[in-house]
């Protein structure tokens, strides 16, 4: 039987927010620029700040100071906020789960944000606390038809179960059935393996860049290989703000995303 489509409200500021992260080709780069909300430290501030939005990346993972204080320069691109948090490195990373709600999804709203970006820790010993945090999360941004990002991290930062490939697919699929629209998750060690990450996940799914790389083109090499295998971009972060000419190393993974 075929059904004509109802138009939804809801619906419809799902799919016009999500036009704003991803260009026509269905990709896009997000440059990560929320590290300093437990680093206190990293991506820049002021005009280095600046310059990394006039690359016009398609979309920026920034904290709620950054969306704040960077409306104007942040404008070109689509905005995601980290609205989940609480702790800092400077003790070390804890073990279990401690994090919590900074921001509701009112808030987001409020601010002007096209998504929000919540953590997964599937594997970890309580795994529970983060997998109910995305699903409430995207209960709670449906009745507003915002975006959930879900960064998805087998066994969490402690690697409670290892990084292969098997458990970064299991995890972009928990994502996705908690409700996610798009996941963000480790890339495998061979870029080529995320066709199976790809295959094994319902809703587009970026690869993140983890530690500094040894070089920029090694950075550019994992966007061309996550996105020649299907993923629908990448989500780097100190890998642009930590690079000499980041502006620069922004283009370059433009190219290599939607070239």
């Amino acid at each position: 039987m075929s059904i004509t489509p109802l138009p939804s409200a809801v619906g419809a500021a799902k799919q016009r927010r999500a036009a704003r992260l991803f260009a026509d080709d269905g990709r896009a780069v997000f440059v990560a620029l929320d590290h300093a909300a437990y680093m206190g430290s990293g991506p820049p501030l002021g005009d280095p700040m600046r310059a990394i939005a006039a690359a016009a990346p398609d979309s920026i993972l920034a904290t709620w100071h950054l969306a704040r204080e960077y409306p104007v320069d942040f404008a070109r691109s689509g905005l995601v906020l980290r609205i989940d948090g609480g702790v800092s490195e400077m003790g070390g990373f804890a073990t279990e789960d401690t994090l919590g709600f900074l921001h509701s999804v009112e808030d987001a709203v409020r601010i002007g944000a096209d998504a929000v970006v919540v953590l997964g820790y599937p594997g970890a010993p309580d795994e529970h606390l983060s997998l109910q945090r995305i699903a409430a999360v995207c209960t709670e941004a449906e009745r507003y038809g915002l975006p959930v990002m879900a960064e998805m991290i087998p066994g969490g930062f402690g690697r409670a179960v290892e990084w292969s490939v098997e458990h970064i697919a299991k995890s972009a699929r928990l994502g996705a059935e908690l409700g996610a629209d798009v996941v963000k998750t480790v890339c495998p060690e061979d870029p080529a393996d995320f066709a199976e990450v790809v295959a094994a996940c319902p809703v587009p799914v970026v690869a993140l860049g983890g530690p500094k790389m040894p070089d920029e083109d090694a950075v550019v090499a994992v966007a061309r290989g996550v996105v020649e295998v299907g993923g629908a971009g990448i989500a780097f972060g100190r890998n642009v703000w930590g690079s000499t000419d980041p502006a620069g190393l922004v283009g370059r993974l433009m190219d290599a995303v939607h070239g």
